[in-house]
This record gives structure tokens, sequence and C-alpha cells, in this order.
């Protein structure tokens, strides 16, 4: 065995030297050594600038950009500039209200623009639940617990889409929160829905339920997804591409018998046409791929805004 293993090392030595001989480190040039690199540009009126980073999820709409990151919130003020960050894990957006999670573990509603507390209904039918599986384990004593069970969601389910008035036919527009926990948004009325049975969360929970049984929601003020919108448009163009250098990297690992295999990384300079606003510039990116520059479809004026991987930008004139 011993034997087999040191004549497989010699084997993977021997394929990289193979590879390294025929895969040769090359250096390349800057062929517009006079493009500055982004997020400058040869036009001073075009001005970038960094607004958030570490950004996993973006809401939008026409005046706040909602920034979602691990473990906190970032609320925009595209037309003030200005910004909130809010440490919460939780995040849902309702009818004109965000809904997070405080440094107490408590839910709270915050309005969507001044972001000050509303009252929320809340709403935790659990012990319902099990009082009437109680009951009707009492009364049906024949029957197993299977039966019993669904016996009590059908029940609870008529009981609870009847009080809170749920159409049987659709769901209404949920958000989930922690485990078991949902922001439900009705044709009447709004509520979160704690520690939720098994039986309601499957009933409401749009994961678990065909697009065409949700109830499309009628907000005040509606923000969408921005990895749900199509990109489009972009204040970018790529229009040319030069090598920087192609070296070989490792991506450690391995260990006494097998060694960490290495690979060829390419990185090089992304010339960028840049316009805004009537007003061109270029700029540059040396980058290992393609720069991936996101426009968000905001309708401020004088001001755009746009992602590169998990960066936020502000685009705007002097």
């Amino acid at each position: 065995m011993k034997i087999n293993c040191i004549e497989n090392k010699h084997f993977l030595w021997v394929l990289l030297l193979l590879l390294l001989l025929n895969c040769k480190e090359k250096k390349g040039q800057d062929k517009h050594p006079d493009i500055p690199e982004f997020p400058a540009t040869t036009n001073p009126k075009i001005v970038i600038e960094p607004v958030l980073n570490n950004v996993n999820e973006i809401l939008f709409n026409d005046s706040v950009l909602v920034c979602k990151h691990i473990d906190s919130i970032s609320i925009y003020s595209a037309t003030s500039g200005k910004s909130k960050t809010i440490k919460s894990k939780v995040f849902a957006y309702g009818n004109g209200i965000f809904i997070i999670e405080n440094k107490d573990g408590e839910y709270e509603a915050l309005n969507d623009i001044t972001l000050q507390k509303q009252n929320i209904k809340t709403i935790n039918e659990a012990g319902k639940y099990q009082k009437m599986n109680d009951s009707l384990s009492k009364i049906f004593t024949k029957k197993s617990e299977y039966e019993i069970s669904q016996l009590a969601d059908s029940l609870f389910i008529n009981y609870f889409a009847l009080k809170y008035h749920l159409p049987k036919d659709k769901i209404p527009f949920t958000r989930s929160l922690r485990k078991k926990d949902f922001y439900v948004k009705t044709e009447q009325d709004e509520f979160l829905l704690i520690d939720a049975p098994y039986s309601l969360e499957k009933f409401i929970d749009p994961l678990m339920k065909p697009v065409s049984k949700q109830m499309a929601p009628k907000f005040r003020r509606n923000f969408q997804f921005f990895k749900n919108y199509p990109h489009k448009d972009s204040f970018f163009k790529e229009y040319d591409y030069a090598l920087k250098s192609k070296d070989w990297v490792s991506l450690g690992g391995g260990n006494h018998y097998i060694p960490s295999l290495p690979f060829m990384a390419e990185a090089g300079y992304y010339y960028l046409d840049v316009i805004f606003s009537n007003e061109k510039g270029k700029c540059k990116m040396i980058r290992g791929n393609h720069p991936s520059l996101h426009t968000i479809p905001t309708k401020i004026k004088n001001k755009g805004y746009f992602t590169d991987a998990e960066q936020l930008y502000k685009i705007s004139l002097k």
C-alpha cells in the first residue's frame, strides 16, 4: 500500500512538471496607460463613489435602497445620501414597513420612510392548535395519532382562515422571519404569525405552494428585489482587453502523499466606456474575470447606483 502511494505521488509530480513545461507564465502590458483605473475616469465631471460594501441582497424603489448584509441591514436614502445600519439577522418588507429583529431578539416594524417604530398585530395560535388536538384525542379514542393529527390540521386551518380572512384557494403575501414565524399580509389585514403549527405553515408558506396560488401584495410603496430585475441597462460598456499576467497559483491544501494542485490564473486590463447623463468617459479595471457591473434602475435625477460584486456604488456629476 505504501509503495502504491509513493508511485502515485511520483506520477503526480511528473504530471505537474509536464503541465509547468507546457503552460508558461506570461506578462502583458497595459494597452492604454493614459486611461485611469476605476473608479476614476477620463471625464472629470463624472464622479464614482463607493457607498456600501459586503452587500448580499438589495431591495429598491425610486428613492430608497435597502441592502442586506450577513447580520445587519443598511437603509440608504438616494435622495438625501444618508444611510442607517440596523443590526438584525431578520428582515422582511411589508406594507410600508420593514420587519427587523431588535437587540433583545424581538420583532419590530419600522416605517419604511421615517424608520420610526410602528405597531403591528402579533398572533400566536400554537396553544389553540394543541388544545384542539388534545380534545380530539379524548373524543376519538379509537383513532390513531396520525388520524387525530389529520383531523386537527383540517379543523384548525378552517378556523384560522375564517378568523383571519384567508381565502382557501389562495395564500396571502407571506415572508418568512425566523423558523415558524411569518409576516402575513391579507386583503384586509397584516400581522406577525408566531410559532405557526406545521399544518398552518404548509398552508401559507409560498415556498410550499405554486406561484399561481399566491396573492399579489397591495402595498402603499412597493420595493423590488434587485436579484429579480432584468439587468439590461448599464453605465459601462467593455470595449477592449489586455493581458496583465498569467501565473501559476496554488489553492493550498494537499498532504504528504498528494500535493496541492496549481492552476493558471489570468488577470487582465478591462477597458470600459462610461456613459452617464449625456457625459462620456473611459476607465479600466484590473480583474481576474469580466467586471460584473449592474445598474439599479432608480429614478433619482443626477444620481445613479450600480453594483460591482458585493459593493454598491454611486455615480453622479460634479
